[in-house]
């Protein structure tokens, strides 16, 4: 496996089978429910592709389209109510997901697979930074290992968020946005910038983050002959500024990992919500393909009475929903990815190829000018209270509206 202190950067005509949903507990006992897949290719959708003007000659060998999948796969919880690791509970979400990826190749083919936030450690209840210390992974640990063995069986790229443990800084956890290749190895590594949790973010201790990664491990990318590959996890794609962080060093597809809020179990989805909302802007602005992957069920009752959480999806570059999953439950949602399409309409003249709009120095000085959350603050130690967050925060209030930056409410 690659070591963590190195990763400084970082026509599918296939038929149409069956999915088999399940939830965590259901898997346990050997019982699943086969549901029609759903599956979509931008071939199918022409509409949405209208023809464009090329800028430039083509070059090179072409990307096939290929299918991709988001995983909204179940997790054990790995901590019990009183903080307490429990090793066999993230040996069954390692062994889980191994299965998974095997079956994604399987059954879909799918060269290009997504996993959801938490979908190998969660806590039963709210932990401290020293509780979940003990059950984090490292980026050259065993299960990192297991699941690029099964991602070389499976000849995939995988993408998928650990909680991480580095060792130059103990006592701390990572939400680690991962992908690892057929070859088996970890070839991109990123960590969520933002969240106002118990975890600690690299801007929390910039200086030093910096001097041990480098600054490329901030918005990673990775070349690969699937595309350009990069993660965001979670609540970072509400951030423009982090989806186009990865973009301007050419990433294609964005993998983004998430466990957003639950709905009432009969909830419908007819209206997107802002976890969709912010994704499909993000896709759009950027001529992107993102794959958006929630997660699935939580626990191991057979008849889980989980709420469902947003359903998982994948968007294409011009901002349309190609798949997603219909249930709460295990499930693929499994589309075509074509990389040769969103070439040329990156490369393209006219008014839809938004990247080349871009003026650059309108921007810098305006970004540069300006602070609002403060770094480093935490470099001495990891945080140990959820009040210090709300005093940096009110700090940061405090200041943008003396700066004028932001306006204080009315009274009365």
């Amino acid at each position: 496996m690659t070591n963590d202190s190195n990763l400084k950067s970082g026509s599918t005509g296939f038929t149409r089978r069956f999915t088999l949903l399940a939830g965590v507990g259901l898997a346990a006992a050997g019982t699943f429910q086969r549901v029609a897949r759903n599956t979509a290719m931008a071939q199918d959708a022409s509409a949405f592709y209208p023809p464009v003007t090329p800028g430039i000659e083509p070059r090179g060998a072409r990307v096939q389209p290929y299918p991709a999948a988001c995983v909204q796969s179940g997790v054990v919880p790995t901590f019990d109510a009183s903080g307490n690791f429990l090793p066999d509970a993230l040996n069954k979400n390692v062994e889980d997901m191994c299965g998974l990826i095997r079956r994604g190749a399987d059954e879909h083919g799918a060269r290009l697979m997504s996993f959801p936030e938490f979908g190998l450690q969660i806590p039963s209840a709210p932990i401290t930074a020293a509780q979940w210390w003990p059950g984090t992974l490292r980026a050259n640990g065993p299960e990192i290992e297991r699941i690029g063995k099964a991602a070389q069986d499976a000849n995939a790229y995988v993408a998928f968020n650990p909680i991480e443990g580095i060792d130059r800084f103990p006592g701390r956890y990572f939400l680690a946005g991962m992908i690892v290749g057929p070859s088996g190895d970890v070839i991109l590594n990123y960590r969520k910038l933002t969240g106002l949790t118990s975890k600690t973010r690299p801007g929390d201790l910039l200086s030093a983050w910096l001097d041990h990664f480098g600054e490329d491990s901030l918005f990673p990318v990775a070349d690969t002959p699937v595309g350009r590959l990069a993660c965001v996890v979670a609540g970072d794609m509400n951030y423009p500024e982090i989806a186009r962080g990865m973009v301007l060093k050419g990433a294609e597809v964005i993998l983004s990992p998430t466990a957003s809020a639950t709905y009432p179990a009969d909830h419908r989805f007819d209206s997107p919500v802002n976890t969709t909302m912010t994704r499909r802007v993000r896709a759009y602005e950027n001529v992107a393909y993102v794959l958006l992957s929630d997660l699935g069920p939580v626990g191991i009752d057979p008849q889980p009475p989980f709420r469902r959480r947003q359903p998982s999806q994948i968007i294409d570059f011009k901002g349309n929903k190609l798949a997603g999953t219909q249930s709460g439950g295990v499930e693929y949602a499994v589309a075509s990815i074509d990389i040769d399409a969103l070439r040329r309409q990156r490369t393209s003249l006219g008014g839809s190829n938004l990247l080349t709009h871009l003026q650059m120095p309108l921007h810098q000085r305006t970004y540069s000018a300006t602070d609002f959350a403060p770094v480093n603050t935490h470099l001495g130690a990891p945080l140990v209270s959820m009040d210090e967050h709300s005093a940096a925060q009110r700090e940061t209030v405090s200041r943008l509206v003396e700066e004028g930056i932001l306006a204080a409410p009315g009274i009365g």
